[in-house]
């Protein structure tokens, strides 16, 4: 959802069908997924792409190409947002973990999780940094998990 408010709305819809105490999982796309994956994938041999990310970069609005290609129209989080976005959504207890995490930048993924001493190194690494505020970005995928919580709800 490009909009905030959107966003927002979609929030505290969830907090109102919510069971007291339950959890709410809120998945979105990191701010920086894109300008990682290009430099993985090479994507900026394509003169389209640059702009794309620097777009993303400046301001989170994700704006695919109108041929299909570097994804649809989304917004980018930075951690900090989304944990935001919960808590004025009248989330509490919220955090933000990293869903990939610094596996998903590895060029060659399926032959050290093919190696099972370097694929227990690898979820151990990821085990380590899943909630370290410093490397969240660095997951191009991101979960914020929230509690709702009695009398925490924004507008009452």
């Amino acid at each position: 959802m490009p909009e905030r408010n959107d966003r927002l709305e979609a929030l505290r819809e969830a907090w109102r069908v919510l069971h007291t105490d339950g959890l709410v999982l809120a998945a979105v796309i990191s701010r920086f997924a894109s300008a990682l994956d290009g430099l993985r994938s090479h994507f900026f041999a394509d003169p389209r792409y640059a702009p794309t990310v620097w777009q993303d970069l400046t301001d989170g609005q994700h704006r695919g190409h109108p041929d299909g290609s570097y994804f649809t129209t989304a917004y980018l989080h930075r951690p900090e947002e989304l944990a935001s976005e919960m808590s004025e959504a009248g989330f509490g207890q919220t955090s933000v973990l990293a869903i990939e995490g610094p596996g998903w930048l590895l060029q060659d993924f399926e032959a050290q999780w093919a190696e099972p001493m370097l694929r227990e190194a690898l979820l151990e690494v990821i085990r380590r940094t899943e909630s370290e505020p410093s490397l969240l970005g660095a997951s191009s995928h991101l979960l914020g998990v929230a509690r709702k919580i009695p009398g925490t709800f924004a507008d009452g």
